[in-house]
């Protein structure tokens, strides 16, 4: 198998929306925060189920911790309940 050097990641991937670290542990139970994205409804959407994966994530490590998350005017809120 032969590597091959400097190939460019195709766009999809090099444009690829990150999430930064979110502040989950820190949250009380009516604590809300909005990751602000100025994207198109396609796009916020796939984000939106990424952050939902997260937060699943998070919740099967941390069973006492409980978020909803949804779409909002500024991009995407996560409430802990």
């Amino acid at each position: 198998m032969k590597i091959d050097r400097n190939v460019p990641l195709p766009d999809r991937i090099a444009k690829r929306f990150r999430i930064g670290p979110l502040p989950l542990a820190e949250m009380n139970v009516g604590d809300s925060f909005v990751i602000e994205i100025d994207a198109d409804d396609v796009e916020l959407s796939r984000i939106l189920h990424s952050l939902r994966v997260r937060l699943n994530r998070f919740t099967q490590k941390n069973p006492k911790f409980k978020f909803s998350s949804s779409k909002d005017k500024k991009g995407l809120r996560v409430w802990r309940v």
